[in-house]
């Protein structure tokens, strides 16, 4: 009876997983203006995260050791590195716009589009 719900559960997952992937290529397909608006974010965020791993160090410390004692390697140190600094970049961004959208809009513009 475990192995049932388990299947089914996996089954649901898989599902899920292919219509995520799906839909947006059949949005993209039967609406050609949208295009762009959906890809641009996308590629705003591959090059922040692009320019954060050419930003980060590839510098190892002593105390960089994994669970076994061995040093990591630079190439990992570069990694960790680059996704720190784009986590960092996409957080002030989201913080920035709730301030932007709570504070200075309703200020300035007295909330009214």
């Amino acid at each position: 009876m475990i192995n049932f719900g388990l299947i089914l559960t996996y089954l649901l997952i898989g599902v899920a997983i292919i219509a995520c992937i799906v839909s947006p290529i059949l949005q993209i397909k039967n609406n050609k203006k949208k295009t762009t608006k959906m890809i641009m974010p996308i590629i705003v965020l591959v090059l922040i995260m692009f320019l954060s791993f050419l930003i980060a160090s590839n510098e190892v410390l002593p105390s960089y050791t994994d669970a076994n004692g061995a040093l990591i390697s630079t190439n990992l140190s570069k990694i960790v590195g680059g996704a720190l600094i784009s986590f960092y970049l996409l957080s002030l961004f989201a913080i920035g716009s709730v301030l932007y959208s709570e504070f200075v809009y309703k200020i300035f513009k007295n909330g009214k589009k």
